[in-house]
């Protein structure tokens, strides 16, 4: 468990919070490229606890900024999108997407006052179908990602975005949290049989254990971008089945699948102390997803599961994340329809801040563990010894992170069956 005050600092990620501080370290996925067009509707957005918006110019440029005009503090995001710019619909004063002030019409044609006002603005970037934000200082800007996921073609790829309703570590958790899958992802249902008949026969055989075996052994190798663990379980033919799962910081990680060869990637991307944008992507690095393989894709992974409009999802607390009672009988261990809202209920059903001083953890929460001391030990690093947080300095060599999930031989060592790239081998471990 932890005390109060680590569990304070381990949430809060406003300005001025050393967890916020890490976190503005990072370049973050905010949105998908295709909510902005060329002067189009400005977007709100929530990040780190900030109010700001989006928008795109006319030569297709996007200016992520503060929501209200510097003049009257009048609402910005309501403004004109035209003209290479955001113009107040208050007065008239104009900013371009770096924030700075380049027209006032409402003061004298002599006036210079406009080259003294400016918006705060923050850096951005398109990648993978997504724009990125750097919300930390201009004067040291790191590496920019670039992720597995991103680096294949649109068609080769789904992704979907929602509003957690949750703290971002106690949702990250759950995504580093591998025993649950046993549990709560349970299906008994036909489509999941049906499945498991199209897949490769290790794959069938590979996801029963996942189920036969419920108490997997844990094991952590700390890496340059945070750490990756080893989820073994028991095989009846003297194997082990093993999940490698890397933890990439500030707030993803690569879950490995069970079928065919589509990847996974999730992120839980803080909007604020008591929620985050929760991102997942599944993506294939040899060839195209056809259109029967998407949606099915949709449905067990929970796309249809949001409003996409405003990202908030049908299932809430007040609703009971929609839980059939029947459907628990026949169809499915929650009685919930798609992984990410099975997740989003039992980690929003927490509370918003879960309150870790009453946990009682054991050795299936060794990742858990782990992972809440690196983000105490990165965030006051920083804050006192200036320090760069795991990743920062390295992002560039993203693109070589990788999962897997394969059998072994029961008495191998999975790091030297799967050894780590040299590239990732952390100089703190």
């Amino acid at each position: 468990m932890l005390s109060r005050e680590e569990n304070e600092l381990l949430c809060r990620v406003g300005p001025g919070t050393p967890m916020g501080a890490l976190f503005r370290r990072y370049w973050l996925p905010i949105m998908h490229a295709s909510e902005l067009s060329a002067d189009g509707d400005p977007v709100r957005i929530r990040l780190l606890g900030e109010d700001l918006f989006a928008f795109r110019d006319t030569q297709g440029q996007i200016g992520l900024m503060e929501t209200l005009c510097p003049h009257r503090l009048a609402p910005l995001y309501m403004g004109r999108n035209e003209e290479s710019g955001i113009r107040c619909l208050y007065h008239g004063w104009k900013f371009e997407v770096t924030g700075r002030c380049v027209d006032m019409p409402n003061e004298p044609p002599t006036s210079t006052f406009k080259d003294r006002v400016a918006m705060r603005s923050y850096l951005t970037r398109e990648c993978g179908d997504v724009v990125w934000a750097y919300l930390g200082e201009p004067e040291k800007v790191p590496d920019f990602p670039i992720y597995r996921w991103a680096a294949v073609p649109t068609a080769n790829r789904i992704k979907a975005k929602w509003i957690q309703e949750a703290n971002w570590m106690q949702s990250l958790e759950g995504g580093i949290d591998t025993s649950h899958a046993s549990f709560l992802h349970r299906r008994f249902d036909v489509f999941t049989r049906a499945t498991e008949e199209r897949g490769a026969a290790a794959g069938s055989a590979l996801s029963t254990m996942l189920w036969e075996d419920t108490a997997p052994r844990l094991e952590i190798e700390p890496t340059s971008y945070g750490f990756r663990y080893a989820a073994i379980r028991r095989s009846a033919d003297a194997q082990a089945y093993v999940r490698i799962t890397p933890h990439i910081m500030p707030c993803s990680s690569y879950p490995p699948g069970v079928f065919d060869q589509n990847r996974l990637w999730n992120c839980w991307v803080p909007r604020d102390d008591e929620s985050c944008w929760a991102w997942d992507v599944v993506f294939n690095e040899e060839r195209p997803l056809d259109a029967t393989e998407v949606e099915g894709l949709k449905e067990v992974r929970g796309y249809n599961g949001y409003d996409p409009g405003t990202f908030r999802k049908y299932g809430n607390r007040d609703n009971l994340w929609l839980q059939d009672r029947q459907a628990m009988k026949k169809d499915s261990w929650s009685g919930i329809r798609g992984i990410f809202a099975q997740d989003n209920a039992v980690q929003e059903g927490m509370g918003p801040i879960v309150d870790r001083t009453r946990e009682h953890l054991g050795t299936a929460d060794l990742a858990i563990i782990y992972a809440r001391r690196l983000y105490l030990r990165a965030a006051r690093d920083l804050l006192e010894r200036g320090i760069e947080p795991p990743g920062v300095s390295s992002a560039e060599t993203y693109q070589a992170i990788d999962s897997d999930a394969y059998l072994q031989p029961a008495d191998a060592i999975w790091h030297e069956v799967k050894p780590l790239d040299p590239k990732f081998v952390s100089e703190t471990a």
